[in-house]
């Protein structure tokens, strides 16, 4: 009996913890650095903002201009998969998506930091805002 109830329990905290990813992700993550090919870079102007459960806001601060640049558009996240699609085209050149879809796996979550895998196979590295 004392073993099942182990088991079950084991079962309950396993199941929180992918209800936790999902609670965790809205708001707003600054991008703190990104691994391509075995190379990190870090970033400190770029922000995903998890906003609802379907609406994306990309924002990303361009220096030689002095401006903000906001990429609207919608999420769709089942499990650890996450898609992005971007509204507009535009600006794609300025950051390091090819299209306006994108899609991810969420590698770690908590309170505090995001790991998203890209399908090209990028590592990004997020602080909570």
């Amino acid at each position: 009996m004392v073993r099942n109830c182990l088991i079950m329990m084991m079962f309950v905290a396993f199941s929180a913890c992918d209800d936790i990813t999902t609670s965790q992700l809205p708001g707003k993550w600054q991008l703190k650095t990104v691994e391509k090919n075995g190379a990190v870079t870090t970033v400190d102007t770029v922000w995903y903002n998890f906003q609802s459960e379907s609406v994306f806001l990309l924002q990303f601060y361009m220096r030689q201009y002095d401006e903000y640049v906001s990429l609207y558009g919608m999420k769709v996240q089942e499990d650890n998969d996450l898609t992005i699609e971007l509204v507009s085209d535009a600006f794609l050149d300025l950051i390091d998506w090819e299209e306006r879809i994108r899609s991810f796996s969420i590698e770690s979550l908590d309170s505090k930091k995001l790991t998203l895998r890209s399908e090209e196979g990028y590592l990004y590295s997020f602080n909570r805002f």
